[in-house]
């Protein structure tokens, strides 16, 4: 999960890990590449914001997609998902969030991507 917003990013984590999931928490885009570079065997799904700081999510969707094709990343942000759909290119992300979501929401997503 790449999110700034620490007090959701602890929130929809813990939420995820009652549930069962692990979670690898990075608070900007240049942690969450690192971190996705270490972990990359082991990340199923990738819960992208898309306002960080230093590095936007669109670029760590980017590079994400260049290391590997078949990532699977949920965008989330507070702008309309049409504005997205024009900047993201080839048909990516797997799907998006706008925030605020409900936590069945991102459940739904999730179950639908096959997790």
């Amino acid at each position: 999960m790449v999110e700034d917003e620490t007090t959701l990013r602890v929130a929809v984590a813990c939420m995820l890990r009652r549930r069962g999931f692990s979670v690898i928490e990075a608070e900007d885009g240049l942690a969450g590449v690192d971190l996705y570079l270490a972990h990359q065997t082991e990340v199923e799904l990738v819960l992208l914001d898309v306002n960080l700081p230093g590095m936007s999510g669109l670029d760590v969707l980017k590079t994400l997609v260049g290391i590997r094709p078949d990532v699977k990343v949920i965008l989330t942000s507070a702008c309309s998902k049409d504005i997205l759909a024009s900047t993201t290119g080839d048909g990516r992300p797997l799907a998006f969030l706008r925030k605020p979501y409900h936590v069945d929401e991102l459940l739904r997503v999730m179950h639908d991507a096959g997790l």
